[in-house]
């Protein structure tokens, strides 16, 4: 049952030590489970278990499309635009693959968070060094190639005004060495549920949010020069697919977009 969208400082203060308590216990339960299957059924499960808590801790009204243009029987890379925290739970809990990211190596240094990261395969990449970055990429294609599906926010960063932000290259450098198609993913409101700039006691409950997958976009035959088109042609399509409902996205809380202009000038 959908909710009208409210501020509570109270229930954001809540729902953060409720949130940050349960992953903390179900990353525990992982890492048992990790030692064992760490891209088995149960594991499935749990991921997908944890996204749908975080999203109905918030109370989103989340609307999916496009699950149609999934193959259950093929691997992905899943390339989408970036707003919040949020796209992470959202992902997991309605994507209909078991998912697994590319992070900052330097979580893998994290205390237990680092160690599960690692067991479960989650992939490591060096952004201050470029020939190792490449040389992660290349390990990310070869592990989808053992049927792991990746899911990469190709704008490297979230929005700060709900518009979408140029895509970085490094995405589709890895999707033509793995030679696996890409699913274009939108995602659209989870900015307005927590925005970059906000802190914790600031949530936005009952945001409306909209997930839409399109079909997807070949790299069979492609090599690592036709990257610039290979990008080009995703990000119109989710350019596309994000006109649809980019008025979940639509900043209109005047204090907020002064920092956004502030953030942007400085």
């Amino acid at each position: 049952m959908s909710v009208t969208p409210y501020k509570s400082a109270s229930r954001s203060t809540l729902v953060v030590i409720a949130a940050l308590s349960y992953t903390a216990f179900l990353t525990m339960v992982s890492a048992l489970v990790g030692l064992i299957a760490p891209l088995g059924r149960v594991m499935k499960v749990i991921e997908r278990h944890w996204g749908m808590t975080m999203m109905k801790m918030v109370q989103a009204n989340v609307v999916v499309s496009g699950v149609e243009n999934i193959d259950p029987g093929k691997t992905y890379i899943f390339i989408s635009n970036h707003q919040s925290l949020f796209d992470i739970p959202l992902m997991m809990a309605f994507t209909p693959k078991q998912l697994r990211m590319i992070f900052k190596k330097e979580l893998l240094y994290v205390p237990v968070f680092g160690f599960v990261l690692w067991l479960l395969k989650f992939i490591p990449i060096d952004r201050g060094n470029r020939e190792k970055a490449i040389g992660s990429l290349h390990k990310a294609a070869q592990k989808i190639h053992g049927g792991i599906n990746i899911v990469i926010y190709a704008d490297g960063t979230r929005s700060l005004n709900g518009h979408l932000r140029p895509f970085k290259k490094g995405a589709f450098v890895l999707a033509i060495d793995a030679q696996v198609d890409i699913i274009p993913v939108t995602i659209s409101g989870t900015i307005k549920i927590l925005h970059k700039l906000q802190n914790m006691s600031d949530i936005t409950f009952g945001q409306r949010v909209h997930l839409h997958f399109d079909p997807p976009i070949s790299t069979a035959g492609l090599n690592p020069e036709d990257k610039d088109m290979l990008k080009n042609t995703v990000a119109a399509s989710i350019a596309q697919s994000f006109e649809s409902f980019k008025s979940y996205s639509i900043i209109d809380d005047v204090n907020l977009l002064q920092k956004v202009e502030q953030t942007r000038g400085s």
